[in-house]
């Protein structure tokens, strides 16, 4: 093994990576924008800290005490803010309302609702809410659930008879306000709905999506510039350098060598610096276990550099080895879990996205991230990975002797 050409192909590969101001972008500029925006777009993780309260603006017109007690289960949920006013609404303002985001729901109580609960004239409240917003309609489920409930007690009162009067046979001779209560928050039949989906899973732990976007975008970037850095490779066989080099004093396991120790020293730093950025942008900590971060960054810059040599073994021209090489990571980036959490998706995606190496590199960060995992609990996800290394390159190293013999 010629240690003098492995160092200049080395040496070639990270002089070609840096000259390069256009690659420069993609390589460390483009994974922080990404991590930035998407960390932004999803948001706050915790389910600790308090969100943006929902209003629920209400025209009172009745005044009466049932409007109170209409509106006692949204005032006791925290995720609501109730707004009473004695202001007339028309259904276009209402809707106006709802549309510009200024309530998440507008209810418009008549005159005589608390009349009509007595046994009076009926009359119709009307809620507006935007049907493709959570909030919306669980705000609608909780006034229907309460309005409901008195709906029934005022029926249930009209039946008692007034007092000095005989009491009728369908009646009764006073109404047990206790005896109701526990009757509607006990029935003697109850609907058990089960709801089709994923299960609830153990806790991740993330608190921020950026200790999820970080990392996920590092590994991306990582693995999209060394696939389409395959090009390079095909060309070089387009060109017969590998052949002019073997002819000098290069040997096949030169050129191996060269060519993924190259690719492993471009991943590895542009890693390292991604790492280093998202760290102080993010305030990210990737737990207490130095031996198994750099495990998985160096078993995932290895595989990364193997596919990228296999691709360039395989392709038959710089555009099919571009194409094959964005389509390729894109689908493990996917899959594995680098553009949402395996945590978010049905059990067979989490087992398929598990079994690809972006899902193990990014469940191992995960774990490091959020749950405090040591070289122990990594050990399993990185023996994944080794295993997808050693493959990878085996295949890579073997086409590219091949075609350095032909």
């Amino acid at each position: 093994m010629n240690r003098q050409v492995i160092g200049a192909m080395v040496r070639l590969r990270l002089l070609r990576v840096v000259r390069d101001r256009g690659g420069l972008v993609w390589l460390l500029v483009m994974p922080m924008v990404f991590s930035y925006l998407m960390g932004m777009l999803m948001g706050d993780w915790s389910g600790s800290s308090q969100p943006a309260r929902r209003k629920l603006l209400v025209s009172d017109l009745d005044g009466g005490p049932a409007v109170s007690l209409l509106l006692g289960p949204l005032r006791a949920n925290d995720a609501y803010e109730v707004a009473v006013v004695d202001t007339a609404f028309t259904d276009a303002r209402a809707r106006e309302l709802v549309d510009a985001r200024r309530a998440t729901a507008v209810l418009q109580v008549p005159p005589g609702f608390s009349a009509a609960l007595a046994g009076g004239p009926r009359v119709d409240l009307r809620l507006t809410i935007d049907g493709d917003r959570l909030g919306g309609q669980a705000a609608r489920t909780l006034v229907e659930g309460e309005l409901a409930r008195l709906a029934t007690a005022g029926a249930a009162m009209s039946l008692v008879a007034p007092p000095g009067t005989p009491v009728p046979r369908d009646g009764a001779a006073s109404f047990d306000e206790g005896a109701f209560v526990d009757a509607w928050e006990s029935p003697r039949v109850r609907l058990r709905a089960a709801t089709l989906g994923r299960l609830e899973s153990e806790d991740w732990g993330l608190t921020r999506s950026h200790q999820h976007v970080g990392p996920s975008y590092v590994l991306f970037f990582v693995l999209m510039f060394m696939m389409v850095s395959a090009k390079d490779l095909v060309q070089e066989r387009r060109d017969r350098t590998l052949a002019r080099l073997v002819t000098s004093r290069a040997s096949a396991v030169d050129l191996v060598a060269g060519y993924f120790l190259g690719g492993m020293a471009v991943g590895l730093l542009q890693a390292a610096i991604l790492l280093v950025l998202n760290a102080v942008a993010f305030k990210l900590d990737y737990g207490d276990a130095p031996l198994a971060l750099a495990a998985v960054v160096v078993l995932f810059a290895a595989f990364s550099s193997s596919a990228a040599i296999l691709l360039g073994t395989l392709a038959r021209s710089g555009a099919q080895a571009d194409g094959l090489g964005t389509g390729l990571t894109m689908v493990m980036a996917a899959i594995g879990g680098l553009w949402w959490p395996l945590e978010v998706v049905p059990a067979f995606m989490q087992v398929l996205g598990r079994a690809l190496p972006t899902g193990q590199a990014i469940s191992i960060f995960h774990g490091l991230v959020g749950r405090g995992w040591g070289l122990a609990e990594a050990a399993p996800l990185l023996g994944g990975l080794l295993l997808w290394f050693v493959a990878a390159f085996t295949l890579a190293a073997w086409r590219l002797r091949r075609q350095i013999a032909t």
